[in-house]
């Protein structure tokens, strides 16, 4: 099947003739659209106190996404804390430590990741210090991180609290997109796979091909049902557009 149209189901970069996108564009003749399947809203500074957690109570965070980090360090600022540099932080994967960057010097922090992406090496690195810190877990107001918290709840003196921080909301896509109009969707988040469902119940894959960015995405999408023709990081691709780009060569060469 030769893919000619691909939606991504993420906000349009600015300055797309400088991006990746363009270059599939450009070498395949692909078209393509952007449209974000899930919006992340952060809870209140207020609504976040009637929880009456105090942030600095926590020796490590417990940091599972960009949105995670993003929103702890609002509540950060909104409250005027000042964090103190013995403060450990323990992310998914490398993406997520880097992105900590963007609020903290990372050389002066201390902190642990899985290398390999998966929540057994993310709570293996926090068994480590279960007898000598306790955690606090920034999570959105649903039940996503429960793989994770069941995990952890599985080993012994693990203390930690979750932060309801920000939370998912899902439009209705029915009313911008129709789904079927596309040859491949590229995921990026858990949430895009239950945004999915969730605008379109009774949604059939047929000869859709589907790309999932990440680990998560890729078992959320199985889980779900959905075939997942192309996936990264893989050694040969690391990056999601690598695998597309190898994808689509593939097809165009069975045409």
């Amino acid at each position: 099947m030769k893919i000619k149209k691909i939606l991504f189901s993420q906000n349009a970069p600015q300055n797309l003739d400088k991006t990746p996108y363009a270059d599939l564009i450009k070498k395949h003749g692909v078209k393509i659209d952007f449209y974000k399947f899930f919006q992340v809203e952060g809870l209140s500074l207020a609504e976040f106190q009637k929880s009456k957690i105090n942030i600095l109570d926590y020796s490590a965070i417990v940091i599972t996404n960009k949105n995670a980090v993003d929103h702890f360090f609002r509540i950060v600022e909104e409250s005027k804390i000042k964090l103190p540099i013995t403060l450990k932080f323990f992310c998914s994967n490398t993406a997520t430590a880097n992105y900590l960057q963007k609020y903290t010097v990372y050389r002066k922090r201390k902190i642990f990741f899985a290398e390999d992406g998966s929540v057994q090496t993310l709570v293996k690195e926090i068994s480590k210090f279960a007898e000598t810190d306790n955690f606090l877990v920034p999570c959105p107001t649903d039940s996503s991180l429960n793989e994770l918290l069941n995990l952890i709840d599985s080993i012994p003196n693990i203390q930690y609290v979750k932060a309801e921080m920000f939370k998912i909301v899902f439009p209705d896509m029915v009313k911008s997109i129709n789904i079927y109009d596309y040859d491949m969707v590229v995921l990026f988040s858990p949430y895009g796979v239950q945004a999915l469902y969730q605008s379109f119940p009774d949604y059939e894959q047929g000869d859709m091909v589907f790309a999932a960015s990440g680990l998560k995405v890729l078992t959320a999408a199985q889980t779900a049902g959905l075939n997942v023709d192309v996936w990264a990081p893989q050694p040969e691709t690391p990056s999601i557009f690598m695998a597309l780009d190898k994808y689509l060569q593939l097809s165009n060469r069975k045409r």
